[in-house]
């Protein structure tokens, strides 16, 4: 299952600029756990982590409830591309 994908297509419809986002995986700190960051414009973070990280929650959720199907955990990050 591609992980990357799945986020694509979680975040794709909540922001603007779609072609201004990159996932990018951090280190593997073991072979269940992953660590994404995902970069977006500065327009779309806000609409990515929501009020009181409400959004960001709720990605993360959905993200993860594909990696249980692998025994796999997924942390998600945001941050604004530079």
């Amino acid at each position: 299952m591609d992980h990357e994908k799945i986020i694509r297509d979680v975040i794709s419809p909540l922001i603007e600029h779609k072609d201004n986002v990159s996932i990018v995986m951090l280190e593997q700190e073991n072979l269940r756990d992953h660590t994404y960051v995902v970069y977006c414009d500065e327009q779309d973070i806000g609409r990515l982590i929501g009020k009181g990280g409400t959004v960001a929650n709720a990605i993360r959720e959905i993200v993860n409830i594909y990696a249980k199907l692998e025994n796999k955990r997924i942390r998600l990050k945001f941050d604004v591309k530079k």
